[in-house]
């Protein structure tokens, strides 16, 4: 059976990313090339942990 605790996590994570995405376009269109590039690094940082709870969830 799977930990609902940890399904929650890997929305919750899914849900961060989405809106990372969404700052970070904001932040390309505003020209706010460091700003974005700063995002791009939290949404891989998330992107990690996601697929490290998808692991655990597969298992």
């Amino acid at each position: 059976m799977m930990d609902p605790r940890l399904e929650d996590h890997a929305v919750g994570l899914e849900l961060q990313i989405v809106e990372l995405e969404e700052r970070r376009q904001r932040a390309l269109v505003q020209g706010r090339v460091d700003d974005a590039a700063r995002i791009e690094r939290e949404e891989e940082t998330l992107r990690t942990e996601l697929a490290s709870t998808a692991d655990l969830l597969a298992s």
